[in-house]
């Protein structure tokens, strides 16, 4: 009998030792990430936080990045300290006030863009992968100033959520591929794909000393992506050799001003208006394009473009055989 007893006092002291449910690794190091950007905010004296989607090493946004964002912002909210926008509500209120970057130089509409949606800070992040781990780094900014007020690092083990999401971005894409079959050629007088984005030359327009080119580019990817060009090296060669640039007073809202946002399959317009060195005169001419994102330094060339005199009606390309793409 007191056999029995103690095996029934040691079996219900066994039950009230052990937790009902221990915090994986995973869990326990976003705690602790999640801890350490909360005593930053704290000691910024911050209460309402704006969470932009993470970033890779190519400073681009990414599912991985995504889900860091908002697995950090469930884990601040759990803790009841402090508020967090709605961050569908965040990306969409700094497009409204044309933000393209947390940056000092933007920092009058990122003042109006965080009044919009009452914050008193924005959560930056980055990460970087390695073997079995991902390190993040959290930058706290001033919505005012949009300088750092504290960073806060942390490592996350591939595991749990984070690991399956992981496996799923980097498995490879199944593809069946039709060898009879060709990809149809997009109307105008050239383009260029890549794995991103298609950009399309619809026309050429010449008006004294300037030619202007009517751009389409479709977001070809499954995210979202910005499309952005540098602007001192995309350039319009012509046929003696002669470099046409981009005039920053004649392009202060282009492609390689403030770039293009895009949704997956989202298309819009783009116009580059170039201008001639002195004595040039052409009407054929090579576009050399300089890619800022989403590939970060990229370029390519797109080959055969003719110009029409401004008015004329366009000129439909026969797209059978394409222009030159480099």
């Amino acid at each position: 009998m007191n056999r029995l007893l103690f095996t029934i006092l040691l079996a219900i002291s066994i039950c009230w030792t052990i937790p009902a449910h221990a915090a994986s690794p995973y869990e326990d190091s976003l705690r602790l990430l999640a801890e350490g950007v909360i005593a930053d905010v704290a000691k910024a004296k911050r209460s309402r936080l704006a969470v932009m989607d993470f970033t890779d090493a190519k400073g681009l946004a990414t599912p991985i990045g995504q889900f860091l964002a908002e697995e950090l912002s469930t884990q601040i909210l759990v803790t009841g300290e402090f508020k967090v926008v709605d961050r569908a509500l965040v990306i969409s209120t700094l497009k409204k006030f044309h933000v393209t970057t947390l940056e000092p130089a933007q920092a009058k509409a990122v003042t109006r863009a965080a009044k919009a949606v009452r914050a008193d800070v924005f959560l930056t992040g980055s990460y970087l992968e390695s073997a079995g781990e991902v390190r993040v780094t959290v930058k706290l900014l001033s919505p005012s100033t949009v300088q750092s007020l504290g960073a806060t690092r942390g490592t996350l083990p591939k595991a749990g959520p984070l690991g399956d999401l992981i496996k799923e971005v980097n498995k490879p894409p199944v593809v069946i591929v039709d060898p009879s079959a060709k990809a149809p050629l997009p109307p105008g007088l050239g383009f260029h794909r890549n794995e991103q984005y298609q950009l399309v030359v619809t026309s050429l327009h010449q008006r004294d000393n300037r030619v202007t080119a009517d751009l389409t580019v479709e977001n070809t990817s499954s995210r979202d992506i910005k499309v952005l060009c540098l602007l001192q090296s995309t350039l319009l060669e012509d046929s003696h050799g002669a470099l046409w640039k981009l005039d920053a007073q004649d392009n202060r809202e282009g492609l390689c001003a403030r770039g293009l946002e895009l949704s997956p399959r989202e298309k819009d317009r783009a116009v580059l208006t170039f201008s001639a060195p002195a004595g040039a005169q052409a009407s054929h001419f090579t576009l050399r394009y300089h890619e800022r994102m989403p590939r970060l330094d990229a370029r390519f060339s797109i080959e055969g473009l003719t110009a029409e005199p401004a008015g004329a009606a366009p000129t439909v390309t026969d797209t059978t055989t394409p222009p030159s793409t480099n």
